[in-house]
């Protein structure tokens, strides 16, 4: 009753505040709080990640429920003691925080909901690449007033980028292909194609003239005969993160499957928007490496 209460108040506080003022200064390009917050909520698994690179954990009121999941964080045991929070407006607004940091797929109405509330709320950008992850991780700086913080990190992952790139070119004749349990993959202008490409590999949905995100039909995978098959799931691969696959009528026939060059990454690490991505670009390296060949 309280949660329905508190949400209805928000949203006739935030119908009533946009319809009287301009849009708070926090949603303009380039706003910064004058002062370092000292309250910040982690309202997404980026925030988490980074956060903890930029800032004393002491200055994090609280982070998303999700960032304390070790299935879609790679920093749940390093926030296992700070506050978490849930992704409705009035569970963000317990923690009493100066600033909200949340993701491109946080829902429209809790950034509205929080601006009418009069708490700083900014929303990072979707990432494709190495670079925007780089812009998202100098933009958090710029917000928690640790741009110097933020650049040695930007730099450390670039830096590991390249010399992950330098030795994956020994590694340019592996083809693959990302899938799920209902055959989705990703191809250019994704991170998994970020992953693929630095690590020397080719990305067969890219080229084949896939773009970010679709569904593939099981002949073109079956047409594409890939050398290995990048999977979320537990390194080695456990036997329920195997079953789809093998029982799956069509891409049993794939040489690859029949070989077990099944590259089994972990989801979050597969899944991260942070710098931890070149964490995975590694994962999936030495996983060629030992196989030596297609």
């Amino acid at each position: 009753m309280f949660r329905r209460h508190t949400l209805l108040t928000l949203t006739a506080l935030a119908a009533s505040v946009a319809a009287c003022r301009d849009a708070a200064p926090w949603g303009k390009p380039g706003w910064c709080p004058p002062t370092p917050p000292q309250r910040i909520v982690a309202g997404s698994v980026f925030a988490a990640e980074v956060l903890l690179e930029l800032v004393p954990r002491g200055r994090i009121a609280a982070v998303h429920e999700l960032a304390a999941m070790p299935e879609y964080s790679l920093v749940a045991d390093a926030v296992a003691d700070l506050p978490r929070v849930g992704p409705e407006p009035e569970q963000l607004l317990q923690a009493r925080p100066d600033l909200v940091v949340i993701d491109a797929f946080t829902r429209a109405e809790t950034q509205a909901l929080l601006d009418a509330a009069g708490v700083p709320i900014v929303r990072m950008a979707a990432a494709s690449s190495f670079d925007d992850i780089a812009t998202n991780i100098r933009r958090l700086g710029e917000l928690v007033h640790a741009g110097t913080a933020a650049e040695r990190l930007v730099a450390t992952m670039h830096a590991r980028r390249g010399e992950l790139a330098a030795r994956g070119e020994q590694l340019a004749r592996w083809r693959l292909c990302g899938l799920d349990g209902a055959l989705h993959s990703y191809g250019r202008g994704s991170l998994f194609d970020a992953v693929v490409t630095t690590a020397g590999a080719h990305n067969l949905m890219a080229e084949n003239g896939g773009f970010a995100f679709r569904r593939l039909d099981v002949e073109e995978v079956l047409g594409w005969r890939p050398d290995a098959l990048v999977l979320s799931g537990t390194s080695g691969g456990a036997a329920q993160d195997k079953d789809w696959l093998l029982q799956h009528p069509g891409l049993r026939l794939l040489p690859c499957v029949a070989r077990d060059r099944l590259l089994f990454v972990p989801p979050a690490l597969l899944a991260t928007t942070s710098h931890h991505l070149v964490d995975a670009v590694d994962f999936v390296q030495q996983a060629l490496l030992a196989w030596g060949h297609p």
